[in-house]
């Protein structure tokens, strides 16, 4: 029996290296009503909202939320799939492109419920300043207060125009062979849409061992102008450990923490799509 066993897991090796992936990241993510903000009053709007969320978690967890908002990022966004018949989403996959400062960088993600799924998925680059991580992504909906997601994504530095499914396939060779989509497909935003997404950051939950970085998205139809309100906006708060090493403690809070953000009726809306099912859903006939 034992030479029986040792025989099977020597035809394994690399099975037992990935049979328990690190999550190096959890990422705690709630949608916003878009009309609570207003392009014109933004950043006031977001203070106001952060103001309340920080006294309410601080309330439920008996710790500090410290630091000021600012306005850290503004880009352009782009997701690409193919017209008509979406093959990456309904791979589970998501292709996005972001552009800032006139610097363009690609992120190829799988989703899946399942974490060994997910990290099973070959994601390598060509590249040799590309980041690949696994992480859990802990939403929330009407029916349900926390649910899980492992995505497992590759960003990394663009050059392509991209219209074509080569500019998938040759940056990322893992995919390419693992799916064999034909190079020429075409590649179009997904929705028609060029998003202007606006992130600010700032303010961090004192969790233990480890802080929380709380982040507010919002996502515009094109540069925004005006009163006009975002498509999107979402709350989130994440900590990172490339050990994987979490406390109960420290996670404990951190679900306390998101149980309360969700208390804040005026704020949250449980019934949005996330911010990639939207874009998604934006022209339903985009995929069919």
């Amino acid at each position: 029996m034992r030479k029986l066993l040792l025989a099977t897991l020597a035809l394994f090796p690399m099975s037992a290296a990935q049979a328990n992936p690190d999550v190096t990241s959890r990422e705690y993510k709630l949608m916003l009503l878009t009309s609570a903000f207003s392009y014109n009053t933004e950043a006031a709007n977001v203070d106001s909202f952060l103001d309340t969320a920080e006294s309410t978690i601080e309330a439920a967890i008996s710790r500090t939320v410290t630091g000021s908002d600012y306005l850290a990022t503004s880009r352009d966004l782009k997701f690409y799939d193919t017209a008509g018949s979406c093959v990456l989403d309904h791979s589970g996959y998501a292709f996005r492109e972001r552009i800032e400062n006139g610097s363009s960088e690609v992120t190829l993600k799988f989703r899946s419920p399942d974490r060994y799924i997910s990290d099973f998925e070959d994601l390598s680059s060509t590249s040799s300043q590309a980041e690949t991580k696994l992480e859990e992504d802990i939403g929330a909906s009407a029916s349900s207060f926390f649910k899980s997601v492992y995505s497992h994504s590759t960003t990394a530095p663009n050059t392509r125009t991209i219209n074509k499914m080569d500019d998938i396939n040759i940056p990322f060779p893992g995919f390419g062979d693992d799916y064999g989509f034909s190079d020429s497909l075409d590649l179009v935003a997904v929705g028609g849409l060029t998003l202007r997404e606006r992130v600010y950051k700032g303010r961090t939950i004192d969790l233990g061992d480890f802080d929380g970085a709380i982040s507010v998205t919002l996502w515009y139809n094109g540069a925004p102008s005006g009163a006009v309100h975002p498509l999107a906006a979402e709350v989130s708060f994440k900590y990172e450990d490339s050990s994987a090493d979490y406390t109960k403690s420290v996670v404990n809070r951190a679900k306390t923490a998101f149980a309360a953000l969700q208390t804040l009726t005026a704020w949250v809306d449980p019934d949005s799509d996330t911010k990639t099912r939207f874009v998604y859903n934006y022209n339903p006939s985009f995929c069919y």
